[in-house]
């Protein structure tokens, strides 16, 4: 009885053994559209899009203002400061100033702003730090 139960695995794995591999291929798209997040492929199938979003963003400016003046204050008690230097597109450019200049920990600061900008205005959006 043993030896059934034996010969069985392995005529079972016998199988797999001689069958080839698979080349590796590239996951197949469904439709032919790229995968992307809708957002992205909205801007693609239409320009305007992108225009739309910096003029909502453009309109958003008060908020974007008034969150960074409410982070502010947590970086000049550490001895640094943040501005609004200019909105691109969905991008928002700020200037680091003062302590935050040289601190190895900027990218986590400028993380901080990006989330509490997203938290204001309701949509997600690139903080860029500039010189």
């Amino acid at each position: 009885m043993q030896d059934q139960s034996q010969s069985a695995r392995v005529t079972l794995f016998d199988g797999l053994k001689a069958r080839p591999a698979r080349p590796a291929t590239k996951p197949q798209v469904i439709g032919g559209e790229d995968p992307m997040s809708p957002l992205a492929a909205a801007e693609v199938a239409d320009p305007g899009a992108q225009g739309m979003r910096a003029a909502l963003l453009a309109r958003r400016r008060p908020l974007i203002e008034a969150a960074l003046e409410a982070i502010r204050p947590n970086l000049q008690r550490d001895g640094g400061d943040c501005q609004l230097v200019k909105l691109e597109g969905d991008a928002v450019y700020i200037r680091l100033s003062g302590a935050c200049v040289g601190c190895q920990l900027a990218s986590v600061t400028i993380h901080g702003v990006r989330q509490k900008l997203i938290e204001a205005i309701g949509m997600p959006l690139r903080v860029i730090p500039v010189n």
